[in-house]
């Protein structure tokens, strides 16, 4: 089927003239004519077209406003803008609102019609195209990842599952040996945790959400992580010392992603920090770059230069008893959240991990909640 274009134009010698340049350069071409905007918008509500034409001037309106309606509709047909010479900048008008290109009717404009309508279909094709090549790209990167998570949480559940294994199977011939029970007993449960908090990572990777249009106060965001990692810090006898400006500006982010985000960090600094040290928070306001920064430093090793293209891949840990997802997951919610996340070794030892998260578009400042 060829290309069917739909020209919205009153002047009935300029739908010859252009039908006329049209037929001659483009092959298997077809075109229909609406005189006014209630006839273009029958049209256009009855069948799609591969191309608009939408002249300026109309009996009942004018052809801004018929873009601004079927843009407005989500039809994003390719479409060309014509208008006079007086009303040339109508036609930036039109381009903000979605227009591929437009034609001023001054001498020549003919002339052009068939190259222009060409090259917005060209470009068209070549979008599709590329959209067509990058989400095959994406489905082949989610299969692989797919495929290495598999390959990960058939390792980290079949080893705890081997362990809950045997104590079932040994349990029936030592069922009055409380030292056995409570030992394999403690052994098992520890295991199904870890499976447990395995699921819930894998949970958050895939349940992570794209980049929203919330508001939300970084001191709320701070409160929930404090009361996430509670359990963490008394287990180590770490504490968190924090360096909060008086004031800082709401932020445009997922209020659960941006949670997540901070809890992990603050996990892995924990996970990794002497007992009894401290792990550091500062917050920095950066008005120029529209930014937050949240900086968590760690005491710990640091992170080692043959280790530094691996901690955002999952299941890769350092740490004895890490899954290795925390890491990922922060940076999933990071990419899917327009948070900046990087990360630094510290001097003489450490590392600190910094997310950059935007400032809320005219969103007043306000200050953090006491400790």
């Amino acid at each position: 089927m060829g290309t069917v274009a739909l020209m919205v134009e009153d002047n009935q010698s300029h739908v010859e003239l252009m039908s006329d340049e049209l037929e001659t350069e483009l092959e298997d071409w077809s075109l229909e004519v609406a005189n006014n905007l209630a006839e273009a918008r029958r049209r256009i509500a009855a069948r799609p077209y591969d191309l608009f034409v939408f002249d300026f001037k109309l009996p009942d309106g004018d052809g801004i406003e018929l873009l601004r309606e079927v843009r407005a509709a989500g039809i994003d047909t390719p479409t060309i803008f014509v208008t006079t010479a007086a009303s040339a900048k109508l036609a930036v008008e039109a381009m903000k609102l979605g227009a591929d290109d437009y034609l001023v009717k001054e001498e020549g404009y003919l002339t052009a019609l068939p190259y222009v309508v060409r090259e917005v279909l060209n470009r068209r094709r070549l979008a599709d195209e590329r959209r067509a090549l990058e989400d095959r790209l994406q489905r082949a990167e989610r299969a692989a990842t797919l495929g290495y998570l598999a390959s990960g949480l058939a390792h980290h559940i079949n080893n705890p599952l081997a362990t809950i294994r045997t104590f079932l199977q040994l349990l029936p011939d030592h069922v009055e040996d409380p030292e056995f029970r409570s030992k394999y007993l403690a052994m098992a449960l520890a295991e199904s945790e870890r499976i447990r908090d395995l699921v819930k990572d894998i949970i958050r990777t895939t349940t992570v959400p794209a980049e929203g249009r919330e508001i939300r106060d970084l001191g709320d965001i701070l409160a929930d992580a404090d009361n996430a990692i509670a359990a963490d810090l008394k287990k180590k006898n770490i504490t968190v010392e924090k360096r909060v400006p008086a004031s800082v500006p709401l932020l445009r982010v997922h209020g659960e992603a941006a949670t997540c985000l901070v809890v992990s960090l603050l996990q892995n600094a924990v996970r990794f920090s002497p007992e009894g040290s401290t792990v550091e928070l500062d917050v920095r306001v950066d008005a120029p770059a529209e930014r937050v920064s949240i900086v968590v430093r760690d005491h710990g090793p640091g992170i080692p230069p043959e280790d530094r293209d691996k901690i955002f891949e999952p299941f890769f840990t350092t740490a004895v008893d890490g899954l290795g997802m925390g890491l990922f997951v922060a940076s999933r919610i990071a990419d899917l959240q327009n948070v900046g996340l990087s990360f630094r070794n510290c001097e003489p030892h450490g590392a600190a991990f910094t997310i950059s998260i935007p400032i809320a578009d005219d969103a007043p400042a306000k200050a953090p909640a006491a400790d």
